[in-house]
């Protein structure tokens, strides 16, 4: 049988319902009587979708869980309401395409997941769009040499320096 539940600390306020003494249904919590969270229990485990506000109102997190773990898209939000970052979980770890982003919009950075691990290239860009840097990992660890560029594109030396078209031929 359900029943109303509520846990007031300061001036933060969770409600929802009980049943059977498992947390069960929707649930909301306020912060001085402005939304913070709503979120789904089931049978006392995240299940479903998740809201979370800034202190300003805004979406801070959009996420999703099944039985008590991240699974399904996530997104998170600048209290400016930008967009910041955008993955995919898969029973509570990273897997796929994570975004993030620069704040007006352009992508920031671009990696690769495989079971909660970085596998594939990873790609950080200068504002202007151009790739600032390349990496490759498998299963988590880097397998070779970071390449950095300059903004214009062109690649950089270790010393932080373009590197002349030369020097890139003859170490090929």
């Amino acid at each position: 049988m359900s029943q109303p539940f509520e846990l007031e600390r300061g001036s933060s306020k969770l409600s929802g319902t009980i049943n059977e003494g498992a947390l069960d249904g929707p649930f909301k919590v306020l912060d001085a009587k402005k939304p913070l969270a709503s979120m789904q229990y089931k049978n006392g485990d995240l299940h479903g979708p998740m809201l979370m506000m800034h202190p300003n109102g805004k979406p801070s997190a959009q996420l999703h869980y099944q039985a008590g773990l991240l699974h399904g898209p996530a997104k998170f939000f600048s209290p400016q309401g930008a967009l910041q970052r955008e993955c995919v979980y898969q029973h509570g770890q990273l897997q796929g395409v994570a975004k993030n982003y620069f704040n007006n919009g352009k992508v920031a950075q671009l990696e690769h997941y495989q079971a909660g691990l970085q596998h594939g290239e990873q790609l950080r860009y200068h504002p202007n769009g151009q790739i600032a840097e390349r990496q490759h990992f498998k299963n988590g660890l880097s397998d070779e040499e970071v390449q950095q560029f300059a903004s214009d594109g062109k690649l950089l030396g270790e010393d932080g320096k373009p590197i002349s078209k030369i020097k890139t031929w003859l170490k090929t």
